[in-house]
């Protein structure tokens, strides 16, 4: 009676810390989901800002390949706005993920194809990140001969009335430097060697938002597979 009654108490608590996993598991896959739905949501972000800066580096090298920037000086500056050769990074939503691999839990994946789709994407969003370094590069590089176009002075009085607006709101104020820009502004001619180099880091920087482009959206389908993936194996709505 006491090896059934141990025995017995052995099957309750293995019942139970076989309960507990699995109820962590289903947790873990629930928040999965939605770390994937946020990755999905700020590729497709990115993918939009991308090509929209890719056209803007199109339509600054011709400015500058065709010297129109003597003539519409005003151009040059409405680009600058949005600098093209921001550091837009992809924030992959993690906290699952690290969760799995920190604490030893990737052994409640219990669905072997399910543990292999989070892995293989898990590896995949890590190596985007080697592109990262050239693109601070690519931005420094680009900037000093940049700097030879632009007067900071006219930079700097057309976002003043930005800069008191956003000082005084506590809500973001949207930025814009084009209606407080002077309708005509002169730019020097650049010397034909210090042309050749800027269009020349405008045709990198585009390369590299192209390649960007790319794999965010190979990217965004990965995580729209997972997730599917995800959902349909663990009945997620």
């Amino acid at each position: 009676m006491l090896f059934l009654a141990v025995f017995c108490g052995f099957l309750a608590e293995y019942q139970l810390e076989h309960k507990i996993e699995k109820d962590r598991e289903e947790q873990f896959m629930q928040t999965m989901a939605e770390d994937l739905k946020s990755d999905s949501a700020q590729l497709n972000r990115l993918v939009k800002i991308r090509k929209s800066r890719i056209r803007e580096l199109d339509t600054l090298f011709h400015i500058i390949a065709k010297d129109e920037y003597l003539k519409n000086g005003r151009k040059v500056y409405e680009l600058y706005e949005l600098p093209y050769w921001d550091i837009l990074r992809f924030f992959p939503s993690d906290r699952t993920m690290q969760q799995l691999k920190n604490g030893g839990n990737l052994r409640l994946i219990r669905k072997k194809n399910v543990s292999n789709a989070l892995i293989k994407y898990d590896v995949w969003v890590r190596n985007r990140k080697e592109y990262e370094s050239l693109q601070v590069e690519l931005a420094t590089q680009i900037n000093q001969h940049l700097e030879k176009l632009l007067d900071p002075l006219i930079i700097e009085k057309a976002t003043t009335a930005y800069t008191e607006e956003q000082l005084t709101a506590d809500t973001i104020v949207n930025r814009g430097i084009r209606k407080n820009l002077p309708s005509d502004i002169i730019i020097l001619k650049l010397a034909d060697a210090d042309k050749k180099i800027l269009l020349k880091y405008i045709i990198q920087v585009k390369t590299l938002y192209l390649e960007y482009v790319r794999d965010y959206i190979s990217e965004r389908k990965l995580a729209a597979e997972t997730l599917t993936l995800v959902m349909k194996e663990y009945n997620i709505n």
